[in-house]
């Protein structure tokens, strides 16, 4: 007898192993915390449950600035980076510039940059976005310029032929080919906006995780310390997954015969 929900199997087996390897490390931390032999600093996933559930509010006020920063910057970033894969494409040469220039750029500490961000931007979106569009661009274009050089020299030769324009060169025949590496860059990028947007936070703004998990920390509060921190990897793993998702969605279409 065959299985009728291949699919739903094969779901099932990529979930739950690293669920239950999460849901056994929570339970022994909560353990070691019922034992008392967790560091002062460590707060038992009980307690940060609880300090989830005391304020939703406060928590919101400050994660909604977050999600929004991270969420435009993705975006932003991906359509610089596909603006500058194009130009790639077209002009060949200028493929070591801007790769060039996108390591450079990667290659700055955000530590370090944010600071100068904010004194050039002040404490506004224009300065969390332009962090956030620095640590995500990089990644996404690297993937994109490697999948454009997949595509196959026979393919290339019959769109020449038929004097293919450069973006029906672009859209009907590297794209399709592109598509696979562009997800490996998003995937990639999808943490990293988050990163980019607390980083941003750190700087002095009032609103955002990032500034609710400083204030926490300074103020010694070790219960919302770490129901901030566990926001922030909640939400860089919901955008892993939704790029996962929308990755299962675009493969399951035929891109090079439509």
């Amino acid at each position: 007898m065959t299985d009728a929900n291949p699919p739903c199997r094969a779901i099932l087996n990529a979930v739950l192993p690293p669920l239950a390897v999460i849901l056994a490390l929570i339970g022994g931390i909560e353990l070691l915390g019922a034992a008392h032999l967790l560091s002062s600093s460590v707060a038992p996933p009980s307690r940060i449950a609880a300090e989830m559930g005391r304020e939703p509010g406060l928590l919101w006020f400050h994660v909604e600035p977050t999600l929004l920063t991270a969420a435009t910057g993705f975006v932003l970033s991906l359509l610089l980076s596909l603006i500058v894969a194009f130009a790639c494409f077209v002009w060949p040469r200028f493929e070591a510039v801007a790769l060039t220039m996108g390591a450079v750029m990667d290659s700055v500490p955000i530590i370090a940059i944010a600071p100068v961000l904010a004194i050039w931007l002040g404490l506004s979106l224009p300065m969390r976005l332009s962090l956030t569009v620095m640590i995500c661009t990089f990644p996404i274009l690297v993937s994109l310029v490697q999948g454009l050089r997949a595509v196959p020299a026979t393919a290339n030769e019959m769109f020449t032929v038929l004097a293919a324009r450069p973006w029906q060169r672009f859209r009907l025949l590297a794209a399709p080919y592109a598509l696979p590496y562009l997800f490996v860059g998003l995937k990639a990028a999808a943490p990293l906006a988050v990163l980019g947007a607390l980083m941003a936070e750190t700087t002095g703004v009032e609103r955002g995780l990032g500034a609710f998990i400083v204030d926490a920390m300074f103020g010694v509060r070790i219960a919302q310390l770490w129901a901030g921190v566990v926001l922030a990897c909640l939400m860089s793993v919901a955008g892993y997954a939704l790029v996962a998702l929308f990755e299962r969605l675009a493969m399951g279409v035929d891109w090079k015969a439509a």
